[in-house]
């Protein structure tokens, strides 16, 4: 759980959040990363010490919308294209999230089994290219 340490100047400092206590000087005070993701703006690094999340995790966290495990638009383009990998597709040069996604489709559509298993050997063909150029 993330951990927030007002370490200002004064001794007590007004609550960042309407439900919680004043801040006091260095006492720790434990959030949910939901919390921080709402509020970080106002913890400025001179006066706050933020310990176990960051603003770069939580632009990247991953939600699954739909609860199944399936990539959708919750889901970083990054956890996106390690899906994919898990099913040895890798698109051609730079992929958008948009087009990861069109890629997830294929995989999932029921009458896209053709268009995977087509998906797959282009990407073994590219792997095997470059491993000649090199």
């Amino acid at each position: 759980m993330p951990t927030v340490t007002y370490i200002g100047r004064s001794h007590v400092r007004r609550a960042t959040d309407a439900n919680m206590a004043d801040w006091e000087q260095n006492r720790p005070v434990e959030v949910t990363s939901a919390w921080l993701d709402r509020f970080h703006p106002r913890l400025d690094s001179d006066n706050f010490r933020v310990e176990g999340w960051t603003k770069e995790d939580a632009e990247e966290r991953t939600v699954d919308k739909g609860g199944d495990g399936v990539p959708d638009e919750g889901w970083s383009r990054k956890d996106i294209s390690k899906w994919l990998a898990a099913y040895d597709i890798k698109p051609r040069g730079y992929a958008t999230k948009t087009q990861l996604l069109e890629l997830v489709d294929t995989v999932m559509s029921p009458d896209g089994v053709a268009e995977t298993e087509e998906l797959v050997a282009e990407s073994q063909e590219e792997e095997t290219q470059e491993g000649d150029d090199e």
